[in-house]
């Protein structure tokens, strides 16, 4: 969903087309976000909550999730960062360094990254340190989270998205819902049916969907919340599709499931390049603009997958043999670049953040 709202926002760009194919109906797949949010949620929730309350885990947890982010974030970071310093003048070392390591800054969400999709992984890295304290100390995570939520709730009366900020934003409801649904369903009481309920969750993410691409009076925050209720039934409905049995999902569609990261972190710069190559070498000349975004959309998720396959698995494979290794042997002790002419990219990053 990402790639296609950025291939939008590609394609708004002047310097490239100056054109939206499809209309602004892709304007909503932006909503990726907001259901990767509550997935994100309902996944770490699964995975820890046994951890909750025994900081002998700790670390451990620590590590799983740095393994998780870090790696492959610092491939496409570098990726990313060396060509813009051999061709900016002006770089900020101390925004460098907080990108870097995905250090959350209290500036507005919108602030333009050097990985333009970071400023999501700096909302899972919060939410990661609460899952810490939590592991740490149950209370201590549960009156942190509670300030994060009264702070998400505050901001429902922001009508301006641009002014969000990591602290007072929609998006720590969307990590809790995820919460919800993860303990509805481990419960092993939900027996509504399964396709009324999945249709019900496409029919709220749709109300959420129509409001962004032509609005009908409901404001941002509560937009971001009718996703996250959509995303919710979605999710609840498919996990327990799986675990009944009544349908095996595509194999291709679970690969892609696996790349979403590899595919998450690179698709705007591979977007980028294509676009750059594409008005460059005139090789779509001719061709249909529908025709061109469906294969920029193509081609990015190929790389992606590319990406995943032959860089973050054998990366986080080495890295988890190294650390086996390191345990087995040592034993229990280790348990703001500023552009004065804004590029084609540099315009499409502004454009995403004003989308938002």
């Amino acid at each position: 969903m990402v790639v296609v709202y950025h291939t939008y926002v590609i394609f708004r760009v002047p310097t490239y087309w100056s054109a939206t194919p499809f209309g602004n109906v892709p304007k909503f797949m932006d909503s990726g976000v907001d259901f990767f949010f509550v997935l994100s949620g309902f996944i770490i929730l699964d995975a820890h909550l046994r951890d909750v309350g025994s900081p002998a885990r700790f670390v451990n947890y620590i590590w799983r999730r740095a393994l998780r982010i870090y790696p492959l974030y610092w491939a496409v970071f570098l990726a990313v960062l060396i060509p813009l310093l051999l061709t900016k003048a002006e770089v900020d070392p101390s925004r460098i360094l907080r990108e870097f390591f995905l250090l959350p800054a209290w500036g507005l969400v919108p602030d333009q990254k050097i990985v333009v999709v970071s400023w999501t992984l700096c909302f899972e890295i919060v939410f990661y340190a609460l899952v810490g304290a939590a592991i740490f100390n149950r209370i201590l995570g549960v009156l942190l989270g509670g300030f994060w939520l009264l702070a998400a709730a505050y901001s429902i009366t922001e009508t301006v998205p641009a002014n969000w900020t990591i602290l007072c934003s929609p998006y720590p409801v969307l990590f809790l819902i995820g919460m919800v649904v993860r303990q509805v369903w481990s419960s092993g009481k939900f027996s509504l049916p399964l396709a009324p309920t999945f249709l019900l969750g496409c029919a709220i993410f749709a109300v959420g969907a129509i409001n962004r691409v032509n609005s009908i009076g409901i404001e941002a925050g509560p937009t971001q919340w009718l996703y996250g209720a959509g995303a919710a039934l979605i999710i609840l409905a498919s996990v327990e599709t799986e675990r009944r049995a009544v349908f095996e999902f595509p194999q291709w569609l679970t690969r892609i499931g696996d790349a979403s990261y590899s595919l998450y972190l690179v698709h705007f710069t591979v977007l980028s390049v294509l676009a750059k190559l594409v008005i460059a070498t005139s090789l779509a000349k001719g061709l249909p603009l529908q025709v061109l975004f469906v294969g920029m959309v193509a081609v990015t998720v190929a790389v992606g997958m590319a990406v995943h396959i032959l860089i973050e698995k054998p990366l986080l494979k080495g890295l988890s043999r190294k650390r086996t290794v390191a345990r087995q042997s040592l034993g229990p002790t280790l348990d703001s670049i500023q552009v004065k002419d804004p590029s084609p990219q540099d315009l499409a990053r502004q454009l995403s953040s004003a989308d938002r």
